[in-house]
């Protein structure tokens, strides 16, 4: 019997203009479930880099979150790890 892997995928954080440190760390921790910490790394991440993963999955979950984060006005990305 072959087991099939389920493809992993990014949610990619991207740096933007109009979210606030504050709103960006209140999403990762409500939509991506990060600690307060880690949300303030994600985001000073993105502050300085442009970019940041801050959610790895199979396809559906990372979608979910990818939308969810979208609706929030956050600019980011979904790419197949």
């Amino acid at each position: 019997m072959s087991s099939k892997r389920q493809s992993k995928y990014n949610v990619i954080l991207l740096n933007d203009k109009q979210n606030t440190f504050e709103h960006v760390i209140h999403c990762l921790i409500e939509i991506c479930n990060h600690n307060y910490y880690q949300a303030g790394q994600c985001a000073h991440i993105v502050h300085h880099k442009g970019e940041c993963s801050v959610f790895i999955s199979n396809k559906n979950e990372a979608s979910d979150v990818y939308e969810m984060l979208k609706i929030e006005g956050l600019s980011v990305l979904l790419r197949k790890k």
